[in-house]
């Protein structure tokens, strides 16, 4: 079996370097850029095994990861982001509280708002409540009257490319696509954007990586509290000034009881919804641009048959899933496999194994954009948390993607590439993509 990694290396699954996985929750760069030997060994000797450094079961097969998510009564929801994160922040704070009175009374205020379990982290009913609330906004009827002004978009970006390269496509397009879609949809000023970067970046910074020292955490929180100071004011402006947008909908969104939404939870949601709106885009955008730079037959075939490029999208989410894994917790002692989990125990699903296991789908690591998917790929999850913004990602990638090719030839990497990767399990991007390219018109 053949596993494309970094720099388009091509290397056995069976690689004996690639067999510790304790080198993948080490951050190991190799590790994480290409995990799927890792998985490989796992899903065959050791499918649910208890890994110490994440404190956690890690489950690798498709059929166990499926069958917790089927079970959201039985596995919560609660600790989506796991449990030594959890014990970090909490650390986080107490190393603030000791150091600056001034600062630690904007955390407290922070980690206040940000207490409610919301979508991510709530569990059933609360989760299916909330949920209706803002599922109305990412239809695939919604998404579709979208299109026009996610080409325009694309399109601008591209031509903002240097005429004679090289660009950095994560920062000139990957990221300010997606960024721009969802502030346009929130309804909040593009002029902010490099705001919401930087608070959507110290939200995930400690998401699968438990290297952070104190200053880093504390940063990390000081900044998330202006994320909830800004949006805090921006709800009480639309709740006296509603407009047609989505941070109008939330504000006046009224639960089946009649009740609206609490603050806390209304910062919740724009939280996740502004994180999940660009970073996991961002990293799919640069995935499938970085396999078509180096796969030119690939391009020239898109460019031919434009309509495979939906299923070319497909293939890079199954074989290079942006968000590798989340985390499950047992609520009850119970049985995965022939392994049994103790009640209270936390399980990293490792989506981005799933997406590779044999047993589910043919030629696991092949790129194919005609495959028909008999069972689906776990890049956006399954069941009751199922991602809210999956029409709209597959949307800004299908588009972002046909651009590209229409406008750009010969797309290749640039020799100033360094491959990377951001430093997280669980979060699987490029931190830069350089390319050259020659402007078709």
């Amino acid at each position: 079996m053949i596993v494309s990694c970094r720099k388009g290396l091509m290397m056995s699954a069976v690689d004996a370097s690639f067999e510790d996985h304790g080198r993948l929750f080490a951050l190991e760069q190799d590790a994480i850029a290409c995990p799927y030997p890792i998985f490989e060994k796992m899903r065959r000797d050791a499918p649910v095994v208890w890994v110490e450094e994440i404190e956690s079961f890690v489950v690798t097969r498709y059929e166990d990861i499926v069958e917790v998510l089927r079970q959201p009564e039985v596995f919560s929801s609660a600790m989506a982001t796991g449990p030594v994160l959890a014990r970090q922040v909490g650390e986080g704070i107490a190393a603030l509280a000791a150091a600056d009175k001034d600062d630690i009374e904007r955390v407290l205020r922070r980690v206040d708002r940000g207490r409610a379990k919301v979508l991510l982290s709530s569990d059933p009913p609360l989760h299916r409540r909330q949920r209706n609330l803002v599922s109305r906004a990412f239809t695939q009827r919604r998404v579709r009257e979208w299109e026009g002004s996610i080409r325009s978009m694309a399109e601008a970006l591209v031509d903002g490319f240097p005429s004679d390269g090289p660009v950095e496509f994560v920062s000139a397009f990957a990221v300010p696509l997606p960024l721009s879609v969802i502030a346009d949809r929130l309804g909040v000023p593009r002029d902010d954007m490099a705001d919401f970067k930087r608070w959507s970046d110290d939200f995930t910074v400690a998401i699968g990586s438990h290297h952070l020292g104190t200053d880093e955490l504390q940063a990390m929180l000081l900044s998330q509290a202006e994320f909830f100071e800004y949006f805090e004011a921006k709800v009480e402006d639309r709740r006296r000034n509603p407009g047609d947008d989505l941070l109008s909908h939330l504000a006046d969104a009224r639960l089946p009881d009649g009740e609206t939404l609490s603050l806390p939870e209304l910062l919740g949601m724009l939280n996740q919804i502004l994180v999940a709106g660009n970073e996991t885009t961002t990293k799919l955008l640069a995935f499938a641009v970085w396999r078509l730079a180096r796969d030119r037959e690939m391009a020239e075939r898109l460019r031919r048959e434009p309509e495979l490029i939906e299923g070319f999208v497909e293939e890079v989410l199954r074989l290079e899933a942006p968000v590798q894994g989340l985390y499950r917790q047992a609520v009850r002692e119970c049985t995965i496999g022939d392994t049994t989990i103790p009640a209270g125990s936390a399980l990293w699903l490792a989506y981005a194994s799933a997406n590779r296991d044999g047993r589910v789908f043919t030629g696991p690591d092949e790129l194919i954009p005609e495959r028909t998917f008999a069972q689906p790929h776990l890049a956006f999850g399954f069941g009751e948390h199922f991602c809210l913004g999956a029409a709209l990602a597959r949307a800004e990638a299908r588009i972002g993607i046909s651009v590209i090719l229409e406008r750009l030839a010969d797309i290749r990497p640039d020799v100033l590439n360094t491959f990377t990767y951001e430093s997280s399990y669980v979060l699987h991007g490029l931190r830069e993509l350089w390319l050259t390219y020659r402007p078709t018109a």
